[in-house]
């Protein structure tokens, strides 16, 4: 019992951090794009690299694929 609530908690937490990692990937790339491969975030006036935008997205797609395990895990008998 304790087992299933712990996997369903950690099957939450995951999904919800490859949420955040979601809007965060979907923020970046709307961004404007330079043939250096740099986006720029006017707002913060800061330069970021493409590959941490491609990033972003690896880690949210892990992330939602560990969710979906340890919920799957959590409804096994």
């Amino acid at each position: 019992m304790i087992r299933r609530a712990l996997l369903w908690l950690a099957s939450a937490f995951a999904l919800g951090l490859a949420a955040a990692s979601a809007l965060i990937w979907n923020a970046r790339r709307a961004l404007p794009f330079n043939a250096e491969g740099r986006y720029f975030d006017p707002d913060n006036a800061a330069v970021i690299h493409q590959q941490s935008v491609t990033g972003y997205a690896m880690v949210g797609i892990v992330l939602a694929l560990v969710g979906v395990g340890l919920g799957w895990l959590a409804r096994r008998p």
